[in-house]
């Protein structure tokens, strides 16, 4: 009987370290007042991550649109413009002489 009585106040003093260490844990859990805080820093934050993700999606797109806009317009080497025309005038024929009066 002594032999069990020993074996449980040896395991009562493990328990007593263990509740120890369990109080002390318990007190450095947030409370519900910190969990709340904690819960409007952490919307905060993902509201803040989505405003960059978006910014930066519409900054890459506009980036990209200007890109391909200059090598689209300077990739191919344009044909020159053709030659303008000659300028032609044409002559009338002259109209014919007035016959010339008889002779008297």
């Amino acid at each position: 009987m002594e032999t069990r009585i020993a074996k449980l106040e040896e395991l009562m003093a493990d328990t007593r370290e263990l509740v120890i260490d369990t109080r002390a844990r318990l007190e450095q859990c947030a409370t519900k007042a910190d969990l709340a805080a904690l819960r409007a820093e952490m919307h905060k934050g993902f509201a803040d991550i989505i405003n960059w993700v978006v910014g930066t999606a519409i900054v890459m797109s506009g980036t990209g649109i200007v890109v391909m806009t200059f090598v689209l317009n300077n990739a191919v080497p344009t044909a020159p413009p053709p030659p303008p025309q000659p300028i032609v005038i044409y002559t009338q024929p002259a109209p014919p002489a007035p016959a010339a009066p008889p002779r008297m």
